[in-house]
Protein backbone atom coordinates (compact mmCIF):
# COMPACT_ATOMS: atom_id res chain seq x y z
CA UNK A 1 0.00 0.00 0.00
CA UNK A 2 1.39 3.41 -0.85
CA UNK A 3 1.39 6.55 0.68
CA UNK A 4 -0.77 8.71 -1.18
CA UNK A 5 -2.51 8.47 -4.45
CA UNK A 6 -3.66 11.77 -6.48
CA UNK A 7 -5.91 11.68 -9.23
CA UNK A 8 -5.63 14.19 -12.20
CA UNK A 9 -1.99 15.67 -12.64
CA UNK A 10 -2.38 19.64 -13.29
CA UNK A 11 -2.12 22.53 -11.37
CA UNK A 12 -3.51 21.57 -7.88
CA UNK A 13 -2.24 17.90 -8.58
CA UNK A 14 1.58 18.80 -9.06
CA UNK A 15 1.45 20.90 -6.45
CA UNK A 16 0.00 18.48 -4.05
CA UNK A 17 2.35 16.03 -5.11
CA UNK A 18 5.36 18.38 -4.50
CA UNK A 19 4.25 19.00 -0.61
CA UNK A 20 3.86 15.31 -0.40
CA UNK A 21 7.04 14.18 -2.00
CA UNK A 22 9.34 16.67 -0.07
CA UNK A 23 8.31 15.48 2.86
CA UNK A 24 9.72 12.14 2.27
CA UNK A 25 5.85 10.13 1.53
CA UNK A 26 5.66 8.13 -1.44
CA UNK A 27 3.14 9.45 -3.70
CA UNK A 28 1.66 8.99 -7.19
CA UNK A 29 -0.19 11.13 -9.44
CA UNK A 30 -2.11 9.23 -12.06
CA UNK A 31 -3.37 11.31 -15.06
CA UNK A 32 -5.76 10.07 -17.85
CA UNK A 33 -4.43 11.66 -20.74
CA UNK A 34 -1.46 10.39 -22.75
CA UNK A 35 0.45 14.07 -22.32
CA UNK A 36 0.70 16.14 -19.34
CA UNK A 37 -1.06 19.44 -20.81
CA UNK A 38 -2.91 18.59 -23.54
CA UNK A 39 -5.26 19.49 -23.36
CA UNK A 40 -5.06 22.62 -22.33
CA UNK A 41 -7.14 23.17 -19.30
CA UNK A 42 -7.91 26.68 -19.59
CA UNK A 43 -6.61 30.58 -20.48
CA UNK A 44 -3.89 30.65 -18.07
CA UNK A 45 -3.91 34.48 -16.25
CA UNK A 46 -2.40 34.62 -13.04
CA UNK A 47 -0.28 37.09 -11.08
CA UNK A 48 3.66 36.91 -10.71
CA UNK A 49 2.79 37.17 -6.81
CA UNK A 50 0.23 34.65 -7.31
CA UNK A 51 2.84 31.87 -8.45
CA UNK A 52 5.15 33.42 -5.88
CA UNK A 53 3.14 32.34 -3.15
CA UNK A 54 2.66 28.97 -4.92
CA UNK A 55 6.57 28.68 -4.56
CA UNK A 56 6.76 28.62 -8.35
CA UNK A 57 9.35 30.45 -10.58
CA UNK A 58 8.68 29.44 -14.12
CA UNK A 59 10.72 29.45 -17.22
CA UNK A 60 9.66 32.35 -19.05
CA UNK A 61 9.41 29.70 -22.39
CA UNK A 62 5.82 29.42 -19.97
CA UNK A 63 4.73 33.13 -20.46
CA UNK A 64 3.08 34.01 -23.48
CA UNK A 65 2.36 37.52 -22.86
CA UNK A 66 2.12 39.78 -20.11
CA UNK A 67 -1.29 42.34 -19.15
CA UNK A 68 -1.53 45.58 -18.39
CA UNK A 69 -5.28 46.97 -19.35
CA UNK A 70 -8.53 45.27 -18.88
CA UNK A 71 -11.27 46.64 -21.01
CA UNK A 72 -14.75 46.29 -19.93
CA UNK A 73 -17.64 46.52 -22.83
CA UNK A 74 -21.39 46.96 -22.27
CA UNK A 75 -24.34 45.85 -24.10
CA UNK A 76 -24.32 49.02 -26.10
CA UNK A 77 -20.36 49.05 -26.22
CA UNK A 78 -20.13 51.77 -23.85
CA UNK A 79 -16.32 50.84 -22.03
CA UNK A 80 -14.11 51.15 -19.09
CA UNK A 81 -10.15 50.54 -18.50
CA UNK A 82 -8.73 49.49 -15.80
CA UNK A 83 -4.93 49.98 -15.30
CA UNK A 84 -3.75 46.29 -14.44
CA UNK A 85 0.28 47.60 -14.20
CA UNK A 86 0.58 47.36 -10.29
CA UNK A 87 -1.36 43.72 -10.54
CA UNK A 88 1.46 41.78 -12.91
CA UNK A 89 -0.66 39.37 -14.77
CA UNK A 90 0.97 37.47 -17.29
CA UNK A 91 -0.64 35.04 -19.95
CA UNK A 92 0.44 31.26 -19.38
CA UNK A 93 0.94 28.62 -22.15
CA UNK A 94 -1.04 26.37 -19.97
CA UNK A 95 0.71 23.03 -21.84
CA UNK A 96 4.19 23.96 -20.96
CA UNK A 97 3.18 24.86 -17.28
CA UNK A 98 1.31 21.94 -16.21
CA UNK A 99 5.00 20.12 -17.57
CA UNK A 100 6.47 22.09 -15.83
CA UNK A 101 4.98 21.42 -12.57
CA UNK A 102 5.16 17.98 -13.56
CA UNK A 103 8.71 18.23 -13.27
CA UNK A 104 9.00 19.93 -10.05
CA UNK A 105 6.69 17.50 -8.72
CA UNK A 106 9.36 15.03 -10.01
CA UNK A 107 12.45 16.56 -8.62
CA UNK A 108 10.45 16.19 -5.46
CA UNK A 109 10.32 12.65 -5.35
CA UNK A 110 6.61 12.31 -6.85
CA UNK A 111 5.39 9.70 -9.32
CA UNK A 112 3.84 10.26 -12.29
CA UNK A 113 1.72 7.88 -14.19
CA UNK A 114 0.20 9.05 -17.73
CA UNK A 115 -2.87 7.38 -19.64
CA UNK A 116 -4.38 5.77 -16.24
CA UNK A 117 -7.59 6.56 -16.44
CA UNK A 118 -9.23 6.05 -12.89
CA UNK A 119 -12.57 4.96 -13.34
CA UNK A 120 -13.87 4.99 -9.56
CA UNK A 121 -12.47 5.18 -6.20
CA UNK A 122 -13.58 4.08 -2.27
CA UNK A 123 -12.18 3.69 1.10
CA UNK A 124 -12.51 1.65 4.03
CA UNK A 125 -11.60 2.60 7.66
CA UNK A 126 -7.77 1.65 6.82
CA UNK A 127 -7.49 2.42 2.98
CA UNK A 128 -8.46 4.56 0.37
CA UNK A 129 -8.89 2.80 -2.79
CA UNK A 130 -8.98 3.34 -7.16
CA UNK A 131 -9.27 1.37 -9.87
CA UNK A 132 -7.47 1.48 -13.30
CA UNK A 133 -8.81 -1.06 -15.72
CA UNK A 134 -8.90 -3.75 -13.73
CA UNK A 135 -6.29 -2.78 -11.16
CA UNK A 136 -7.28 -1.69 -7.73
CA UNK A 137 -4.74 0.47 -5.95
CA UNK A 138 -4.52 1.06 -2.33
CA UNK A 139 -2.75 4.30 -0.50
CA UNK A 140 -3.32 5.63 2.90
CA UNK A 141 -5.14 8.79 1.34
CA UNK A 142 -6.71 9.55 -1.96
CA UNK A 143 -6.51 13.33 -3.28
CA UNK A 144 -9.08 13.96 -5.87
CA UNK A 145 -7.89 16.85 -8.77
CA UNK A 146 -9.30 15.36 -11.70
CA UNK A 147 -11.63 18.76 -12.73
CA UNK A 148 -14.99 19.53 -13.21
CA UNK A 149 -15.99 16.02 -14.11
CA UNK A 150 -15.26 15.15 -10.52
CA UNK A 151 -16.68 18.50 -9.16
CA UNK A 152 -20.13 17.58 -11.18
CA UNK A 153 -20.46 14.38 -9.52
CA UNK A 154 -19.68 15.81 -6.31
CA UNK A 155 -23.37 18.34 -6.71
CA UNK A 156 -21.42 20.85 -8.20
CA UNK A 157 -22.70 23.48 -12.07
CA UNK A 158 -20.48 24.68 -14.83
CA UNK A 159 -21.58 27.20 -16.88
CA UNK A 160 -21.36 26.09 -20.73
CA UNK A 161 -18.57 27.60 -22.45
CA UNK A 162 -16.18 27.83 -25.71
CA UNK A 163 -12.70 28.74 -26.24
CA UNK A 164 -10.98 29.76 -29.15
CA UNK A 165 -7.62 30.45 -30.85
CA UNK A 166 -7.63 33.21 -33.36
CA UNK A 167 -6.28 35.71 -35.44
CA UNK A 168 -7.31 38.96 -35.87
CA UNK A 169 -6.09 42.40 -35.63
CA UNK A 170 -9.07 44.56 -33.61
CA UNK A 171 -7.36 44.41 -29.87
CA UNK A 172 -4.15 45.33 -27.87
CA UNK A 173 -1.26 42.98 -27.16
CA UNK A 174 -1.55 44.16 -23.52
CA UNK A 175 -5.10 44.51 -23.04
CA UNK A 176 -7.73 41.85 -21.94
CA UNK A 177 -11.10 42.90 -23.58
CA UNK A 178 -14.79 41.66 -21.34
CA UNK A 179 -17.97 42.30 -22.65
CA UNK A 180 -20.64 41.95 -20.51
CA UNK A 181 -24.04 41.12 -22.53
CA UNK A 182 -26.86 39.45 -21.28
CA UNK A 183 -27.81 38.33 -24.71
CA UNK A 184 -24.56 36.39 -25.75
CA UNK A 185 -23.44 35.16 -22.19
CA UNK A 186 -26.06 35.54 -19.60
CA UNK A 187 -24.82 35.41 -16.16
CA UNK A 188 -21.30 35.59 -16.83
CA UNK A 189 -18.99 36.93 -19.86
CA UNK A 190 -17.30 37.05 -23.77
CA UNK A 191 -12.98 37.44 -23.27
CA UNK A 192 -10.21 38.34 -25.56
CA UNK A 193 -6.80 37.71 -23.96
CA UNK A 194 -4.36 38.27 -26.38
CA UNK A 195 -0.60 36.04 -26.90
CA UNK A 196 0.97 38.35 -29.52
CA UNK A 197 -0.20 41.58 -31.29
CA UNK A 198 -2.59 38.97 -33.58
CA UNK A 199 -3.09 36.26 -31.80
CA UNK A 200 -5.64 35.97 -29.06
CA UNK A 201 -7.31 33.18 -26.47
CA UNK A 202 -11.21 33.89 -26.90
CA UNK A 203 -14.24 32.69 -25.14
CA UNK A 204 -17.71 32.86 -23.62
CA UNK A 205 -19.89 31.14 -20.81
CA UNK A 206 -22.96 31.40 -19.66
CA UNK A 207 -26.38 30.06 -18.71
CA UNK A 208 -28.09 27.70 -21.40
CA UNK A 209 -26.17 29.37 -24.43
CA UNK A 210 -24.81 27.78 -27.50
CA UNK A 211 -21.17 28.59 -26.70
CA UNK A 212 -19.97 27.88 -30.39
CA UNK A 213 -22.76 29.72 -32.10
CA UNK A 214 -21.88 32.44 -30.22
CA UNK A 215 -18.32 32.62 -30.83
CA UNK A 216 -19.02 32.18 -34.41
CA UNK A 217 -20.44 35.15 -34.64
CA UNK A 218 -17.73 37.20 -32.38
CA UNK A 219 -15.05 36.22 -34.82
CA UNK A 220 -17.39 36.90 -37.69
CA UNK A 221 -18.38 40.50 -36.51
CA UNK A 222 -14.42 41.27 -35.88
CA UNK A 223 -12.95 39.71 -39.41
CA UNK A 224 -10.72 36.80 -37.32
CA UNK A 225 -10.04 33.59 -37.89
CA UNK A 226 -10.09 30.54 -35.93
CA UNK A 227 -7.11 28.18 -35.89
CA UNK A 228 -8.89 26.01 -32.73
CA UNK A 229 -12.20 25.74 -31.04
CA UNK A 230 -12.98 23.67 -27.96
CA UNK A 231 -15.69 23.52 -25.13
CA UNK A 232 -14.69 24.77 -21.92
CA UNK A 233 -16.99 24.34 -18.86
CA UNK A 234 -16.30 27.34 -16.49
CA UNK A 235 -16.77 26.78 -12.92
CA UNK A 236 -18.55 29.58 -11.21
CA UNK A 237 -20.70 28.61 -9.12
CA UNK A 238 -18.65 28.55 -5.76
CA UNK A 239 -17.12 25.48 -3.78
CA UNK A 240 -18.41 22.06 -2.84
CA UNK A 241 -19.86 21.84 0.40
CA UNK A 242 -16.62 19.46 1.86
CA UNK A 243 -13.30 18.75 1.12
CA UNK A 244 -12.86 16.64 2.86
CA UNK A 245 -13.97 13.14 3.53
CA UNK A 246 -12.52 10.54 5.53
CA UNK A 247 -8.79 9.27 3.67
CA UNK A 248 -10.57 11.43 0.64
CA UNK A 249 -9.84 14.84 -0.49
CA UNK A 250 -10.70 17.69 -3.53
CA UNK A 251 -8.82 19.83 -4.66
CA UNK A 252 -8.52 22.38 -7.61
CA UNK A 253 -11.63 22.00 -9.88
CA UNK A 254 -12.62 18.76 -8.25
CA UNK A 255 -13.50 21.25 -5.38
CA UNK A 256 -14.83 24.28 -7.14
CA UNK A 257 -11.76 26.26 -6.02
CA UNK A 258 -12.14 28.76 -9.32
CA UNK A 259 -13.04 32.30 -8.45
CA UNK A 260 -16.88 32.97 -8.94
CA UNK A 261 -16.36 36.25 -10.55
CA UNK A 262 -14.04 34.92 -13.66
CA UNK A 263 -13.81 31.02 -12.95
CA UNK A 264 -10.14 31.42 -13.14
CA UNK A 265 -8.54 28.77 -10.79
CA UNK A 266 -4.68 28.56 -11.51
CA UNK A 267 -3.75 30.32 -8.07
CA UNK A 268 -6.67 29.37 -5.66
CA UNK A 269 -6.92 26.31 -6.88
CA UNK A 270 -3.25 25.81 -6.95
CA UNK A 271 -3.43 26.88 -3.55
CA UNK A 272 -5.75 24.52 -2.37
CA UNK A 273 -3.56 21.17 -4.11
CA UNK A 274 -0.44 22.78 -2.20
CA UNK A 275 -2.80 22.68 1.51
CA UNK A 276 -4.32 19.44 0.60
CA UNK A 277 -0.61 17.72 -0.23
CA UNK A 278 0.82 19.34 3.26
CA UNK A 279 -2.02 17.68 5.48
CA UNK A 280 -1.81 14.63 3.60
CA UNK A 281 1.82 14.53 4.36
CA UNK A 282 0.96 15.19 8.19
CA UNK A 283 -1.64 12.77 8.10
CA UNK A 284 0.36 10.00 6.47
CA UNK A 285 3.10 10.51 8.67
CA UNK A 286 1.19 11.13 12.06
CA UNK A 287 -1.14 8.08 11.25
CA UNK A 288 -3.90 10.63 12.24
CA UNK A 289 -6.43 11.18 9.63
CA UNK A 290 -7.95 13.88 11.22
CA UNK A 291 -4.77 15.92 10.27
CA UNK A 292 -6.51 15.79 6.52
CA UNK A 293 -9.08 18.14 7.89
CA UNK A 294 -6.63 20.60 8.70
CA UNK A 295 -6.82 21.62 4.68
CA UNK A 296 -10.13 22.55 4.66
CA UNK A 297 -10.03 24.61 7.88
CA UNK A 298 -7.19 26.23 5.70
CA UNK A 299 -8.07 26.94 2.58
CA UNK A 300 -11.43 28.25 3.68
CA UNK A 301 -9.96 30.65 5.85
CA UNK A 302 -8.02 32.10 3.11
CA UNK A 303 -10.70 32.12 0.82
CA UNK A 304 -14.07 31.83 2.28
CA UNK A 305 -15.33 35.10 2.59
CA UNK A 306 -13.92 36.32 -0.47
CA UNK A 307 -15.42 33.66 -2.43
CA UNK A 308 -18.81 34.57 -0.62
CA UNK A 309 -18.74 37.94 -1.73
CA UNK A 310 -17.39 36.92 -5.30
CA UNK A 311 -20.65 34.74 -5.67
CA UNK A 312 -23.15 37.02 -4.40
CA UNK A 313 -21.52 39.42 -6.67
CA UNK A 314 -21.75 37.43 -9.71
CA UNK A 315 -25.08 36.52 -9.40
CA UNK A 316 -25.76 40.05 -8.61
CA UNK A 317 -24.53 41.03 -11.75
CA UNK A 318 -26.13 38.16 -13.42
CA UNK A 319 -29.70 39.80 -12.47
CA UNK A 320 -29.32 43.10 -14.71
CA UNK A 321 -30.34 43.97 -17.84
CA UNK A 322 -28.98 45.52 -20.94
CA UNK A 323 -30.00 48.91 -19.35
CA UNK A 324 -28.61 48.25 -16.37
CA UNK A 325 -25.33 47.12 -17.47
CA UNK A 326 -24.92 50.12 -19.63
CA UNK A 327 -25.79 52.23 -16.21
CA UNK A 328 -23.12 50.42 -14.57
CA UNK A 329 -20.25 51.10 -16.85
CA UNK A 330 -21.42 54.69 -17.59
CA UNK A 331 -21.32 54.91 -14.00
CA UNK A 332 -17.91 53.34 -13.28
CA UNK A 333 -15.74 55.28 -16.16
CA UNK A 334 -17.21 58.67 -14.67
CA UNK A 335 -16.02 57.74 -11.47
CA UNK A 336 -12.54 57.58 -9.68
CA UNK A 337 -13.59 53.88 -9.71
CA UNK A 338 -10.95 52.49 -12.38
CA UNK A 339 -7.94 54.56 -10.72
CA UNK A 340 -8.90 52.60 -6.89
CA UNK A 341 -9.20 49.54 -8.49
CA UNK A 342 -5.50 49.95 -10.06
CA UNK A 343 -3.97 51.16 -6.97
CA UNK A 344 -5.74 48.66 -4.50
CA UNK A 345 -6.86 45.30 -6.33
CA UNK A 346 -5.70 42.30 -6.05
CA UNK A 347 -5.54 40.07 -9.01
CA UNK A 348 -5.91 36.98 -6.83
CA UNK A 349 -8.09 38.30 -4.08
CA UNK A 350 -9.80 41.24 -6.02
CA UNK A 351 -13.44 41.42 -4.94
CA UNK A 352 -13.86 42.81 -1.62
CA UNK A 353 -11.26 45.78 -3.13
CA UNK A 354 -12.85 46.24 -5.87
CA UNK A 355 -16.06 46.70 -4.32
CA UNK A 356 -15.52 48.61 -1.71
CA UNK A 357 -13.84 51.14 -4.12
CA UNK A 358 -17.68 50.89 -5.98
CA UNK A 359 -19.12 52.12 -2.77
CA UNK A 360 -20.62 49.07 -2.92
CA UNK A 361 -24.09 50.40 -1.54
CA UNK A 362 -24.36 53.68 -2.95
CA UNK A 363 -24.14 51.95 -6.37
CA UNK A 364 -26.49 48.64 -5.76
CA UNK A 365 -29.08 50.99 -4.90
CA UNK A 366 -29.12 52.80 -7.64
CA UNK A 367 -29.11 50.11 -9.90
CA UNK A 368 -32.11 48.77 -7.54
CA UNK A 369 -30.54 45.92 -6.06
CA UNK A 370 -30.76 45.04 -2.46
CA UNK A 371 -27.50 44.22 -0.56
CA UNK A 372 -27.68 42.27 2.45
CA UNK A 373 -26.21 43.57 5.76
CA UNK A 374 -23.95 40.60 6.36
CA UNK A 375 -22.64 41.43 2.71
CA UNK A 376 -22.22 44.82 4.06
CA UNK A 377 -20.29 44.31 6.70
CA UNK A 378 -17.77 42.00 5.21
CA UNK A 379 -17.15 44.71 2.67
CA UNK A 380 -16.60 47.25 5.75
CA UNK A 381 -14.34 44.78 7.09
Amino acid sequence: MQGVSIVGGSVAGFLAAREIASKGIDVTVYEEHREIGIPEKCDGLVSSSGMSELGLVPPSSVIQNALTKCRFFSPSMKEVDIDARKQNVVVLDRSRFDKYLAEEASRAGAKIEVGKRVSSYSQTQDRASLKIESDEISSEILLDCSGYESYIRGGGATLQGAQYIVYGKWFEKSTVEVYVDPKDAPGFFKWVIPLSSDIAKIGVAGNGINSFGVMDSFVKEKGAQAFRKAAAPVIASGTVKNFVEGRIARAGDSAGQAKPTSGGGIYTGGFGGMLAGRAAAKATKSKDIGALKEYESGWKGEFGEEFKLQLYARNTFAKMDAKQLDQLIEMIAASDVPKKISEEGDFDRHSIAILKAFGISNLFSVLGVVVSNEIKSLVKS
